[in-house]
């Protein structure tokens, strides 16, 4: 689910399989007659009312990767939706992104607390956050405290994460918002036949065909990675991130010269990401061109 899965994963460092899950965790999101707009996870009878601040929120963070814009709409949504537990759970993963480890901690605890509430009307959806929740606050612990100390101190908390899942399975394990969480939990385990599985019950198609793009390339199998990215990328709204993933997939093939167009393709809207992963595709972007004979041609390095 975008950078918040990325860029935090990355940025914890070297840690367990516990560890990695953490950064998934943070990928990881009133009038009288209100109008109600589409669920971007599902459709008829399942569908739930969802607001149009909220559905514009979640397009801007993940259709167009545009998160260092996102953050008026998700204080929009907020206002309007307080009662809606995945903004939250994106304010903090902006939150984190930002360094603001105080609001990042504030957030993870009321990402939780809305989804409790939210198990009265719809145990799916309030167990799910709620296990969000968890994730983040014990990813806090991890963050406060480092990793060696951390880790064993959010043990319990991850234990009641894993519970609030399994609680939301209980409901429906087939639910695409479910599955799309439990995908990229599954990567990040390394189970990737399974997470492979979950993405392929996953919606919107625009993160299902991204989920599968990632498997794929972890199991090496390139061709079929470089079409489900390809789907992505014709299902999005041009977010930059599918084109730095198509050049990293590339260049697992050997295809460094025609992965740096994408590589600057992705750099090109580097105004909306977060600086640690514009330098990430830049550092990237340089070794597959300095590798292809084109380092005539390479960008200034951004200043530290």
């Amino acid at each position: 689910m975008g950078v918040g899965v990325e860029a935090l994963g990355m940025s914890i460092g070297k840690m367990s399989r516990l560890g990695k899950l953490l950064g998934v965790i943070c990928w990881v999101w009133g009038s009288a007659l209100p109008v109600w707009a589409q669920d971007p996870f599902r459709s008829g009878d399942n569908a739930r009312p969802i607001r149009p601040e909220v559905a514009a929120a979640f397009e801007e963070f993940f259709c167009a990767g545009r998160y260092s814009q996102s953050r008026e709409k998700l204080e929009m949504a907020k206002k309007a939706s307080p009662e809606e537990p995945m903004v939250y759970a994106l304010l903090a993963a902006l939150a984190y992104q930002e360094g603001d480890l105080e609001a990042f901690a504030q957030l993870a605890t009321q990402t939780r607390q809305v989804a409790a509430e939210l198990k009265k009307t719809d145990p799916l959806r309030g167990n799910l956050y709620e296990g969000v929740g968890y994730g983040l606050e014990a990813a806090n612990i991890v963050v406060r405290d480092g990793v060696v100390i951390g880790l064993p101190k959010a043990l319990p908390t991850l234990n009641q994460l894993f519970a609030s899942i399994r609680a939301a399975q209980a409901v429906d394990s087939s639910d695409p918002e479910l599955n799309l969480l439990n995908g990229y939990m599954d990567l990040l385990l390394t189970y990737r036949e399974k997470a492979l599985n979950q993405f392929r019950m996953a919606a919107p198609d625009y993160l299902s065909y991204r989920g599968q793009a990632l498997a794929y390339r972890d199991m090496q199998r390139f061709d079929e990675a470089l079409e489900a990215v390809d789907r992505a990328i014709a299902a999005s709204c041009s977010n930059p991130e599918l084109y730095y993933l198509k050049a990293q997939i590339l260049v697992s093939k050997g295809q460094d010269r025609e992965a740096v167009p994408l590589f600057d393709q992705a750099l090109q809207a580097s105004a909306q990401l977060p600086q640690p992963l514009v330098e990430q595709i830049q550092m990237e972007r340089d070794r597959a061109a300095q590798r292809s004979g084109l380092t005539g041609q390479l960008p200034a390095t951004p200043s530290p």
